[in-house]
């Protein structure tokens, strides 16, 4: 007489432990993954072409010219930068018109930043669609632009325009793309969906990095204001608002490969940076206060 078949059902005491280990697995390989996204060197590779570049370079250049390159490359900057302050100003209160040369400073300051922005966006969209003609138009016509409609407002409202560097970011940004996008051509622009991708992408990092200006000068006058647990609660933010800004430029950069890191770093570290330094540099804050940020600083 044989026994009929039947199935061994696992008891639940069993089958929680299983359960228990495989969702501590997925919820571990989920954070790994979200950890690996969220870190930007994970996310930017070299193209073939760049490699081969890299080894080339190698291989012809000595020790002595490449130290040399890393060590003398800011220099131009630098030396522009200390020119530009060397040019005098007058008493604030004497009115816009007496401080020509507070717009001389502006206009030679904004020409670089625009050159150097033009600079940018040429090394990532088709070749040939910008010139070095093209890189001074756009330069040009942005700082003249920038300085007059600065004038207008000084002439209207108050000088120095209250909090000006902050406010008029966006407007120098617009009229920047307004005479990037005449440069290249409109015709050429709508023609080419590659271009057109790129230029996008462009413009969501470089109005990203002016919010990044913008932010960094209100995010240390705040700081400057609180005092005790808040200036505190602010140094936890902090971290969180450099990570949240690396995240939208680098999504934004994800199609430059090569490039991303390097977008980032100067885009937001560079930024952090200087602000960090100022905070350093500042004998009223604590020490407390000044591991608090050094600390946060290394966590990133």
């Amino acid at each position: 007489m044989s026994l009929p078949p039947f199935k061994v059902k696992p008891s639940s005491s069993t089958k929680r432990p299983e359960q228990k280990r495989s969702g501590l697995a997925s919820a571990y390989r989920q954070l790994k993954r979200a950890w690996h996204r969220g870190q930007i060197g994970h996310r930017s590779e070299y193209s073939v072409e760049r490699l081969l570049a890299f080894r080339d370079y190698y291989k012809r250049t000595s020790t002595s010219r490449a130290v040399a390159v890393c060590v003398l490359t800011p220099v131009p900057a630098i030396v522009v930068a200390i020119l530009i302050d060397c040019i005098p100003l007058r008493d604030p209160a004497e009115g816009w018109q007496a401080n020509y040369l507070f717009w001389v400073r502006m206009f030679m300051d904004t020409f670089v930043i625009g050159a150097g922005v033009a600079e940018q966006v040429r090394a990532v969209i088709v070749a040939g669609s910008i010139t070095n003609v093209g890189v001074v138009v756009i330069a040009l016509a942005s700082s003249v632009t920038y300085v007059l409609m600065s004038i207008a407002i000084a002439a209207t409202w108050h000088f120095p325009i209250p909090f000006g560097y902050i406010l008029l970011v966006g407007p120098f940004l617009t009229t920047f793309w307004v005479f990037t996008g005449l440069v290249v051509g409109p015709r050429l622009i709508a023609s080419s969906p590659v271009l057109r991708g790129q230029l996008k992408s462009q413009v969501l990092i470089i109005f990203t990095q002016g919010i990044v200006s913008m932010a960094y000068p209100l995010f240390t006058a705040v700081f400057y204001r609180l005092s005790g647990i808040q200036q505190t609660a602010f140094v936890v933010v902090m971290p969180l608002i450099k990570f949240t800004t690396k995240q939208i430029i680098a999504n934004a950069a994800q199609g430059l490969h090569e490039h991303m890191g390097s977008i980032v770093v100067f885009s937001v570290d560079v930024f952090n940076f200087a602000q960090f330094f100022t905070k350093s540099t500042r004998s009223h804050l604590s020490k407390e206060k000044d591991w608090q940020w050094t600390i946060s600083e290394i966590y990133q």
